[in-house]
């Protein structure tokens, strides 16, 4: 059992000198004392890295049709969490100690647009639209994130600078896409797609602590976690400023059910301010193997294929500052 202890603290030690991992929440050790409640405060720069997103396409030559696409990569994020430290086993013969629930919200977009003199085409979910030159043409892509768990921790110390904190968290998470193309002439085509991703698993990690001078410590996590996902995408296209009916009238609607794996790394340095206070500044990746986004038709006019839901892998990036602090007294 001694040997297995010793293994599994330098199996840990030596991930974490490779590279550490993400915490959603406050790494390594609590600032709070037993029977002792504490929370925490972040925010800072988001950017996911996924699937490219195509809006209209602009026929430079007849036959030839250059896509326009955004990339909704740039945003932000805020978040929060609140813990309690027991300081004894929370359950028996289970070994965690404290128990901490959090939040985190983020946001990205992007949007592209054009005025030019000669052709713009637009395609529905299920038919292509050629308007004539003079026109405009404008993609918007907004992609909102929210996540919500519960991390069950408890402390192993390895030396007097280095402790081990150990983590399962079970989580939920939802991403919303939404994505609006419009071509402006002698009247308005519009193409809509929404695309719904609910995440639910859970994953393990852990968290190592390393103080390097008096108030400074090294933080870090390294997990993995599997997750069940339901996805579903919604798309539609209609015209305004033409008479009834609408030609250009079109809707359709997708959904895609799995099992998908995610991996998290990070570091981060960990400036103790006072009694129960610790100020993180933080790097963090997320990756995600399946996340639904909408797969708009392209515009070739040869092969017009209807819009549809796609799964693509998702990295996550967060950088920025977390504030933990003590509750109790």
């Amino acid at each position: 059992m001694t040997q297995s202890r010793h293994f599994t603290r330098m199996a840990a030690a030596a991930m974490f000198a490779m590279v550490s991992v993400p915490a959603l929440a406050d790494m390594g050790l609590e600032p709070a004392g037993a029977k002792q409640s504490y929370g925490s405060i972040e925010g800072g720069y988001l950017y996911q890295d996924s699937q490219d997103i195509l809006g209209y396409g602009i026929a430079v030559a007849p036959g030839n049709v250059s896509d326009v696409k955004v990339s909704p990569d740039d945003g932000w994020f805020i978040g929060g969490m609140i813990g309690y430290e027991n300081g004894t086993a929370l359950v028996s013969g289970l070994p965690f100690t404290r128990i901490e629930l959090y939040l985190l919200y983020g946001q990205t977009d992007d949007s592209v647009s054009d005025a030019l003199a000669g052709q713009i085409q637009l395609e529905n979910t299920e038919s292509t639209f050629n308007v004539g030159g003079g026109n405009t043409g404008r993609t918007s892509t907004e992609r909102d994130t929210i996540e919500g768990g519960l991390r069950f921790e408890f402390d192993d110390r390895v030396d007097s600078k280095t402790t081990l904190t150990w983590v399962l968290s079970p989580f939920i998470r939802n991403i919303d896409e939404s994505t609006d193309t419009r071509v402006t002439g002698c009247c308005v085509l519009v193409r809509k797609g929404d695309a719904d991703t609910i995440m639910y698993g859970a994953s393990i990690a852990v968290e190592p602590e390393y103080v390097l001078w008096s108030g400074v410590s090294l933080v870090g996590r390294l997990g993995v976690g599997v997750y069940g996902y339901d996805a579903d995408a919604t798309f539609r296209s209609f015209s305004t400023g033409l008479p009834p009916p609408d030609p250009f009238q079109s809707s359709s609607s997708h959904s895609d059910t799995g099992v998908g794996f995610r991996g998290m790394l990070g570091a981060g340095l960990k400036f103790r301010l006072g009694e129960g206070a610790n100020l993180e500044t933080f790097a963090e990746a997320d990756y995600f193997s399946d996340v639904g986004t909408a797969r708009f038709s392209d515009n070739d006019p040869a092969n017009i294929d209807p819009s549809d839901l796609d799964t693509e892998d998702m990295w996550e990036l967060r950088a920025g500052a977390r504030l933990t602090f003590k509750l109790s007294q």
